[in-house]
């Protein structure tokens, strides 16, 4: 979805829901403006109600005014809520449609970490849009009753105050760049972070985790000072905001002091105006103070529509042909490389895989092996050239068991073998004793890879790709298992491309088509 259009359309959407209820809201603020002149009037004996009928129509107009209240913020919030998930679920897709080639360094993942952040900061200042609805309301039905009770004290407000809280606004309008900038930081802060604990689980030597540690404590310092700078001048601004409306008050009551002595307000008209202000100034305290709020927020929005405008999988694939053939997988002139490389890793490679055997990719490490079961994943994208897949990948796609495999949920796995019972699937499992590895924590590197063999087997892919798929294996293990593999995939029908530097016995390699890599 256009995330621009969308989310426009969707504010005007919870704007025209929460517009009557806010203007409902206002309009019983009104009416305990005129309860207190009729209770002036009560004191006075000039009122044509008794006390307890006063009392009464206050507590029915209270309790209106509390529904009113309610009302506005339920349709506020489920609002934000709603339009928060459907965010993040734009994210989610946006993120799974991204190119891979964004992912050949660490920025890529620094600019996810800032669209991620930027859908909390929105979700959490979205809330700017309606108070300033209702400070603006407040505003439209107050600033009447207030010329009409005293115009002279009226133009002084908003011809002296207003302008100094304007002032305030468009200082606060000039934190927005440090904002983003912020984010940003914080971002690939939090990348370094994450580095930082897979390297203490996986890193044995003092000297560089003590390096990283220290590394991570000088970031944090910078950025802790920058975040402190920041908001402390933003909440400076905001609270010198908030201290020129006390201010403000002052003068107005002074104001009023003097329009008394000239004869120009008598006391009823300064606690009718006295009211009028105090029951409008809230929501539009509320209106001012929200301009940090909003300088965040719209900060975060640049930010997704900048992540939404990065380059996807079908922009990168429009110079690459892709077609789902028949028995054979194609590549003619396929070139590929990774963002930053000085070399390519294919430069016109041209090749033709049968499905009639299973195909062996070895050779030297840094090859080609992985970059070129990626490839054929769909993980990784051709710069130039086609790529004939396999007619039966088109049904069920392609399963890719990576070297360094990140294993999904294990409950999905588990109700796919309760759906599909499969003689072939349950002999691998025995052969394997995965049974006990579907629902144990913490695998090792050796059973994560039966678990993640188990699941090519039992998907519905019909290509199964594995990279060095037995490395963490115990040596024992390797063949007997590579072997049962084998024949359960055949028997299901499933074609088989294999990268692995092991040693195998020739009746195994018999059952490959082998493909030395440093050939091609």
């Amino acid at each position: 979805m256009n995330l621009k259009k969308w989310l426009k359309k969707s504010l005007l959407h919870g704007i025209l829901r929460y517009l009557p209820l806010a203007l409902v809201a206002s309009l019983a603020d009104a009416a305990v403006l005129w309860g207190i002149r009729a209770f002036m009037q009560l004191l006075s004996g000039d009122c044509p109600f008794e006390l307890w009928e006063w009392i009464l129509f206050m507590v029915l107009l209270t309790l209106l005014r509390f529904l009113c209240l309610f009302w506005k913020t339920k349709s506020s919030e489920s609002f934000l809520y709603n339009t928060s998930a459907q965010i993040t679920i734009w994210f989610m897709r946006t993120l799974r449609n991204l190119s891979p080639r964004l992912f050949h360094n660490s920025e890529g993942d620094a600019l996810v970490e800032t669209a991620y952040e930027s859908t909390q900061v929105l979700q959490n200042n979205g809330s700017v849009f309606f108070f300033a609805l209702q400070a603006t309301l407040q505003l439209a039905i107050f600033f009447p009753v207030l010329l009409y009770i005293s115009w002279p004290l009226t133009l002084f407000l908003f011809v002296i105050v207003v302008p100094l809280v304007a002032f305030m606004q468009r200082r606060l309008h000039a934190l927005g760049p440090e904002e983003e900038s912020l984010l940003y930081t914080r971002s690939k802060f939090r990348t370094d972070l994450n580095l930082a604990r897979r390297l203490y689980r996986k890193w044995s030597c003092n000297f560089e985790r003590n390096m990283v540690t220290e590394q991570l404590q000088r970031n944090l310092g910078e950025l802790t000072n920058r975040a402190r700078k920041s908001s402390i001048k933003k909440n400076a601004l905001s609270l010198a905001t908030e201290t020129i409306s006390v201010l403000a008050m002052i003068l107005v009551l002074a104001f009023c002091a003097i329009l008394i002595s000239k004869g120009l307000m008598d006391n009823e008209g300064l606690v009718l105006f006295c009211s009028a202000v105090l029951l409008s100034y809230k929501p539009i305290k509320e209106g001012t103070r929200v301009m940090p709020q909003l300088r965040s927020a719209m900060s975060a929005f640049r930010i997704l529509l900048k992540f939404g405008e990065l380059p996807k999988k079908e922009a990168a694939q429009a110079t690459t042909a892709l077609a789902a053939g028949g028995s054979d997988l194609k590549i003619k002139a396929g070139t590929f490389g990774y963002s930053g490389a000085e070399t390519k890793v294919y430069s016109d490679l041209s090749i033709c895989f049968n499905e009639g055997k299973p195909v062996l990719l070895r050779g030297r490490n840094g090859t080609g092996k992985s970059t070129l079961l990626r490839l054929i994943a769909g993980l990784e994208e051709w710069e130039s050239g086609s790529m004939e897949l396999l007619a039966k990948s088109r049904k069920a796609g392609i399963f890719f068991v990576a070297q360094d495999l990140e294993l999904p949920p294990r409950e999905l796995l588990l109700a796919q073998l309760e759906r599909n019972r499969n003689e072939q699937v349950e002999k691998f499992i025995e052969t394997a004793k995965a049974q006990r590895l579907l629902g144990k924590e913490g695998l090792s590197g050796g059973e994560r890879a039966k678990v993640a063999l188990t699941w090519a087997l039992a998907s519905k892919s019909s290509v199964l790709l594995l990279d060095e798929p037995f490395a963490a294996v115990a040596l024992a293990e390797r063949e007997p298992l590579l072997n049962t593999f084998l024949d359960c995939a055949q028997a299901l029908d499933k074609w088989v491309m294999i990268a692995s530097h092991d040693v195998m016995s020739d009746s195994l390699i018999e059952r490959f088509n082998v493909m030395e890599m440093e050939r091609v």
